[in-house]
């Protein structure tokens, strides 16, 4: 049994180089910032005044 009239897989190249690094980099900015927001809320959250 053939499947003569099957549809191709779609092709799944992965992006540019520049792309996939501006997104992590992009990620990783945003994650950092949102670390030091937490850590800073925690410090003042204990530190009186």
């Amino acid at each position: 049994m053939t499947l003569r009239n099957a549809p191709l897989p779609p092709t799944t190249a992965p992006p540019p180089f520049g792309t996939r690094l501006l997104g992590f980099f992009l990620l990783g900015g945003t994650m950092w910032i949102a670390g030091l927001l937490a850590l800073f809320g925690s410090i003042m959250a204990v530190v009186p005044g």
